[in-house]
């Protein structure tokens, strides 16, 4: 596992045993739960650094913010709802831990759009697919980061399939749709791209619709891997 990846996992890690440590002696009377906004004012701040800053759980941000993935930084000028305070903050739960295993992505998309601070390791991860499978080719390595806005191609199982069916999305991450439904993260990404609807919360909007991929699965016991 690449370092940089180790040293983002330990520094998760460090927070997850302090705020455990926290809760044993968590008086609630004394929690800030009114929710509040942060305004991302500087490039390169990550969703770590404000939930650091605020003293959040960094999942408690992401699914109140409906993010694809807590790892994607920032745009400046993005408002950010900040959740009250609670004894036992979740560090944990969203994060998508490294690449997967398989070697195609079952039903597609097959365009993966990057996003800022994308790189190859967290496309991999998000598509719960081998790094060597999806940077093949790809002359760059596995934590460098990529320009948002580019297409990575991504090998598709031949035959499979997935169910495509809208979707309010009214609390969570695109992790917890992946687990329910039978997908991943990124081909939820790839059929909904925008990846932060805090916005929507903001303005007292009803939930966004997105296009959510369902029961994602080969079509026969022998498949061909289109590159």
């Amino acid at each position: 596992m690449p370092g940089k990846v180790s040293i983002v996992a330990a520094l998760v890690g460090a927070v997850v045993v302090s705020a455990q440590a926290t809760n044993i002696t968590c008086d609630t009377s004394l929690l800030n739960t009114t929710s509040s906004t942060y305004y991302v004012a500087s490039a390169n701040k990550t969703v770590y650094d404000i939930a650091i800053e605020v003293n959040r759980g960094i999942c408690d941000i992401g699914r109140a913010n409906l993010m694809v993935d807590v790892s994607v930084i920032p745009n400046v000028g993005q408002t950010f709802i900040i959740p009250g305070e609670v004894c036992s903050p979740d560090w944990t739960s969203c994060i998508i831990d490294g690449p997967g295993t398989n070697d195609c992505l079952m039903g597609g998309p097959r365009l993966y759009y990057t996003l800022n601070g994308d790189t190859m390791w967290k496309i991999a991860g998000r598509l719960n697919m081998t790094l060597e499978s999806i940077n093949s080719g790809v002359e760059v390595g596995a934590n460098d980061t990529l320009s948002a806005g580019q297409f990575v191609k991504v090998p598709l199982c031949f035959p499979s399939a997935c169910d495509i069916e809208p979707y309010s999305f009214t609390a969570g991450v695109y992790k917890d749709l992946a687990d329910e439904y039978g997908s991943t993260v990124a081909q939820i990404q790839m059929l909904s791209p925008t990846y932060n609807y805090s916005s929507y919360a903001l303005d007292g909007r009803s939930p966004p619709s997105i296009s959510l991929a369902k029961n994602c699965r080969l079509l026969a016991s022998n498949y061909t891997i289109l590159s």
